[in-house]
């Protein structure tokens, strides 16, 4: 169990998930928050609560949302998989499956995402306040550096941009949360050990990747330069590269 002091996000995905949350596994901006609690970093700011789902369970979670008073998005790029309360969005994504059932056939599907769904990739998390007990089921630090890996090159739907924050959550990951990574790669599966071991390859080649991770940490940080940033990431994935090697060649 991880014990954190949620933030204002991460608290409000509990509330909207409590009566689901053993069927739902947290990823994307809540799951970063969670696996970087004890960081001190800066977090691109979002609105957005991804959840990997079960496909069985698409019409038992999407009707606990629509009861809970989430509306489907009016957003045509999104309606398919985005319930919104507010200014909070609710996105639902699941893995693949021969034959969904027809509230799961509108949901986008990744064999990826099914990753988050084995419970060695899992962490439960709990709350300061209440410290035993369990409010949500959230990927690991290595299973959300894999997923950010899968997702590098990743376009908004609406505006055709690469996303950047892909590349800046996997930095901040090797960066902030490499002791929890390197050890949750020992019991991971094949597929989370190469892609972590990819995603800081590439943040660490100085193309693209390094580039679209550094100008995310100008836009944040107007006062570091591109320069810096790129040199400061590819800084990083090295040095978490050679812990990777020194890891792998200890065992």
């Amino acid at each position: 169990m991880k014990v954190v002091t949620p933030t204002t996000l991460v608290s409000e995905a509990a509330d909207v998930l409590a009566p689901v949350h053993d069927t739902v596994v947290v990823v994307g901006a809540a799951a970063i928050e969670i696996a970087l609690a004890d960081a001190q970093t800066t977090i691109t700011p979002t609105r957005d609560v991804d959840v990997v789902i079960a496909t069985e369970q698409a019409r038992t979670v999407i009707a606990h949302l629509e009861d809970a008073g989430l509306k489907r998005s009016d957003q045509p790029h999104e309606a398919a998989f985005t319930w919104v309360l507010g200014d909070l969005k609710v996105q639902l994504v699941r893995g693949f499956h021969p034959f969904p059932p027809a509230e799961a056939r509108r949901l986008p599907q990744n064999p990826v995402f099914a990753i988050a769904t084995e419970p060695t990739h899992q962490i439960d998390v709990a709350f300061a306040d209440a410290p035993t007990v369990r409010r949500l089921c959230a990927a690991n630090a290595a299973c959300l550096l894999a997923l950010k890996h899968a997702a590098f090159g990743r376009r908004r739907a609406e505006s055709d941009v690469i996303v950047r924050r892909d590349y800046h959550d996997a930095f901040l990951l090797i960066d902030a949360a490499a002791d929890d990574i390197i050890s949750q790669r020992k019991s991971a599966s094949y597929e989370v050990q190469r892609r972590t071991l990819a995603a800081s390859a590439d943040l660490a080649a100085g193309a693209d990747a390094t580039a679209a991770a550094a100008r995310e940490i100008v836009s944040l940080d107007p006062a570091t330069g591109q320069r810096a940033a790129e040199a400061l990431v590819q800084r990083t994935a090295l040095r978490f590269q050679r812990r990777l090697d020194n890891d792998t060649t200890s065992t």
